[in-house]
């Protein structure tokens, strides 16, 4: 299946990150930066989880990015990389895909 090169293609993402300290100004500072990151985002929601936070994404258009190739770079880079800078934690940080819906 191909997708329409003027179709916008939105999609929800939820990850529980693990591994870090839960505190306010963390909480805060990782929102502020996924907000600076994902410009076409939607909503952000960072919210504290046992041993974490629980990360719900959704945006509005993934484009230059298809399906396949959106959620590791979300995953494996602008999540990762926002929860290293402004999250302290063991050394096991843990980032999983929990939920993607794409539509």
């Amino acid at each position: 299946m191909t997708e329409s090169g003027n179709q916008r293609l939105q999609c929800q993402l939820r990850y529980p990150v693990k591994g870090v300290y839960t505190t306010r100004d963390s909480q805060q500072e990782l929102t502020r930066e996924l907000e600076d990151l994902l410009p076409n985002a939607e909503s952000i929601t960072v919210l504290p989880v046992v041993q974490g936070f629980s990360v719900d994404l959704e945006i509005k258009d993934i484009t230059p990015f298809n399906r396949v190739s959106f959620e590791p770079y979300i995953a494996d880079h602008v999540l990762a990389d926002a929860v290293r800078i402004h999250c302290e934690g063991d050394e096991d940080v843990q980032i999983q895909l929990l939920k993607a819906s794409f539509f």
